[in-house]
């Protein structure tokens, strides 16, 4: 669950409820710990200023870091779908990833620059605090011959104290810079943990891939790598546990299950999209489905259909046979009992340019990727249909992008004519999955069941 907040270039930024968590756990962390050891003697509510002012200037700092990661997978011509900041971070959900070595080390380095240039910035102001903020800005046992700040800094007391009392506005300006330096320090030198799927390990990749390993030897030694490291984290997080940090070890034992269970994750996608990768869709769709006629009631579709034959979505054609949409389980479900004999299927229905259309020579790994992009659950397999009768602006088009063969239909309304698309066949999320698992990946691809 996500809560869109802006866009950068067209890409979505949302924050994930998970936020919340973050933003309390590293606020109390901030007021309690931080905040009072190297700023002691101050109010609650200071503290907790300089806690939540901390808290969010970090989760701002992480989506600056994944936005210097989108700004550059931009520029190379990649998709992005979204930037998600949740509970661990942030993640810039791109949608195709590289090849080229150089292109993937320097987008996943971006996001490191970006956090230790924060740091920079967020070290300047704070040295400035240091020197016009007197005393009162100097940390708690900061040791440093600071002759040179002290005898500006007295100056600048003397002047305080004409103009009013600022013992603990001063201290908390430079309590927040600190952290923010510190913090946006620590997130660069924690993603260049060679670790995938984090930026470190991202670089190793494609150091590897310089180095002469294939993309998928490369790929799996990073992720072997990037568990080793996990490992590591989660045992120092018991360690300090036992030692009495017990906060500090418990962040380390799920930083580093987050680590291990992404890279784990990632290499079970990638070893799938491989599997599928040299499968055309005419080779394992199913061509013998079911379909519902566009001029049946919700009734005929439930009691003839859905009751008979268990599927979750069905797909619709006219009486010519073409394909004018889907209905599923849910759209069936909403139409009110007492309405269910006079509602047509093609009133609720999903129309055609809802579903993911593609041509029976796309290949089998682009149509899962289409799948999870779009958060769809098949795909329709089929051609357009030639007529003299076509409409130009609703006439389906074929998007090719390297492997992808999909048809799109930009420009249907509600009064549009449909586009003539002939079914051949569909192929479910599920039955790719299967055969991506199976030994066998062309075992009876018709016998299993769309579900």
């Amino acid at each position: 669950m996500s809560l869109e907040v802006s866009k950068f270039r067209g890409v979505p930024i949302k924050l994930h409820f998970s936020l919340i968590i973050i933003l309390v756990l590293l606020s109390w962390t901030l007021s309690s710990g931080f905040m009072p050891q190297f700023y002691p003697n101050l109010g609650v509510i200071p503290y907790w200023i300089m806690g939540v002012a901390g808290a969010i200037i970090l989760i701002i700092s992480i989506m600056l870091h994944e936005l210097a990661h989108v700004f550059l997978s931009l520029k190379y011509g990649l998709g992005v779908r979204q930037v998600i900041l949740f509970v661990f971070g942030g993640i810039a959900d791109i949608k195709e990833e590289t090849k080229d070595y150089k292109k993937e080390f320097k987008i996943a380095v971006a996001g490191p620059i970006a956090s230790f240039s924060l740091a920079l910035v967020f070290l300047f102001l704070w040295y400035l605090t240091l020197i016009l903020g007197g005393s009162e800005a100097v940390p708690s046992g900061f040791m440093t011959n600071r002759e040179d700040i002290e005898e500006t800094a007295n100056l600048v007391e003397q002047q305080q104290q004409q103009a009013g009392n600022l013992n603990e506005i001063v201290p908390m300006i430079s309590g927040i810079l600190l952290y923010s330096t510190v913090a946006n320090a620590l997130v660069g030198i924690f993603n260049l943990l060679p670790a995938f799927p984090l930026d470190g390990g991202r670089m190793l990749r494609a150091g590897l891939i310089k180095w002469n390993k294939s993309y998928d030897e490369a790929t799996k030694i990073a992720v072997r790598t990037g568990t080793g490291i996990s490992f590591g984290l989660m045992a120092y997080g018991f360690i300090t546990i036992f030692t009495g940090s017990t906060l500090g070890g418990f962040w380390f034992i799920i930083i580093g299950w987050f680590i291990q269970t992404a890279a784990q994750t990632y290499l079970r996608q990638h070893e799938i999209s491989n599997r599928l990768s040299s499968l055309y869709l005419r080779d394992i769709m199913i061509t013998n489905f079911m379909y519902v006629n566009s001029n049946l009631t919700v009734r005929q579709v439930i009691d003839d259909y859905f009751n008979v034959y268990r599927k979750s979505e069905f797909p619709i054609l006219n009486n010519a046979g073409s394909l004018l949409g889907s209905i599923s389980n849910k759209q069936i479900n909403a139409v009110a009992q007492d309405n269910v004999d006079e509602v047509k299927v093609t009133e609720i229905m999903s129309r055609i340019n809802d579903l993911i259309v593609m041509d029976k020579n796309g290949r089998a790994d682009e149509a899962l990727k289409q799948i999870y992009q779009f958060n769809k659950n098949r795909i329709y397999v089929g051609y357009q249909k030639k007529s003299l009768l076509d409409n130009l602006v609703n006439s389906p088009r074929v998007v090719q992008n390297k492997e992808i063969t999909r048809l799109s239909f930009p420009s249907i309304s509600e009064n549009s004519k449909p586009p003539q698309i002939k079914l051949e066949g569909i192929i479910s999320k599920t039955d790719l999955l299967n055969i991506a698992r199976s030994d066998n990946k062309f075992k009876d691809p018709q016998d299993k069941d769309d579900k």
